[in-house]
């Protein structure tokens, strides 16, 4: 019976994760297609869906995602927030890397350190929770520059910020820099993006430059991409700012 009900759930849960952005309604037949069920199975499961509000079927015959999911939506939105999450993130981090974990949230015109988790090694950056530090300067700093429009609007003096480094949301993750804030560190930073395409924070990993060269910079950007993309999703946020694996790796290669 266990069996059964995992099953049947497993199918439903198959049905509603066919509808894709952009999608208004679909078809029986588009159901099957992309779930691979038989028509028939998908009409079960459409019925039970439909008297919990799940799924709607329209006139036409087509279906629409129903309002049960909105409200489910809105909760997960409110209840779900970057800082429930990232503590295990930042110590994988750390244990992968060998270098200090920091998430950064912006605070009017700098950048805040929410979260620290310090690496093992001797010789570090040395950054506490609390601290404020500059968005002008340091990866994670370029980070909150290109990605959120609201830095400029915050009263950041245009002056103090290159015109190379404004927003530009296209601009590929993650961000190595070499010796912006300390001229023996370097730092790789990523960001993590909500459900309103916002950036919510910043991971940042820095250590001394000599620990990042190229292939070092590859295999921690590597990491931290995908710790990032993990948060990102959980936050309920998009992908579709992280760049494709191959241009990371050309980007580190130039960077080291």
């Amino acid at each position: 019976m266990a069996t059964e009900l995992q099953t049947s759930v497993g199918r439903a849960l198959a049905v509603l994760d066919s509808f894709r952005a952009g999608d208004r309604s679909l078809s029986l037949a588009e159901l099957a297609e992309r779930t691979g069920y038989y028509k028939s199975t998908i009409l079960r499961l459409a019925q039970s869906l439909q008297r919990a509000n799940y799924l709607v079927r329209l006139e036409s015959g087509r279906y629409q995602l129903g309002a049960a999911l909105i409200r489910l939506g809105e909760i997960s939105k409110r209840s779900t927030r970057i800082d429930d999450h990232v503590l295990p993130v930042l110590q994988k981090l750390v244990e992968a890397t060998g270098e200090s974990a920091t998430l950064y949230v912006r605070k009017g015109d700098q950048r805040f350190c929410l979260r620290r988790v310090d690496s093992q090694r001797a010789l570090r950056d040395h950054v506490r929770e609390g601290d404020l530090l500059p968005l002008t300067i340091g990866a994670p700093g370029r980070v909150f520059l290109y990605f959120d429009s609201g830095v400029e609007q915050s009263g950041l003096a245009r002056g103090e910020v290159p015109v190379e480094y404004r927003t530009n949301p296209s601009r590929p993750l993650p961000i190595v820099t070499h010796g912006e804030y300390e001229p023996e560190l370097a730092s790789i930073a990523c960001g993590i993006f909500g459900p309103q395409d916002e950036l919510v924070g910043v991971i940042c990993l820095t250590g001394l430059d000599s620990r990042f060269g190229r292939k070092a910079a590859q295999a921690m950007g590597d990491v931290l991409l995908e710790a990032c993309q993990r948060l990102t999703t959980l936050v309920g946020g998009d992908l579709h700012h992280y760049a494709p694996r191959k241009a990371l790796a050309r980007r580190a290669s130039s960077t080291g």
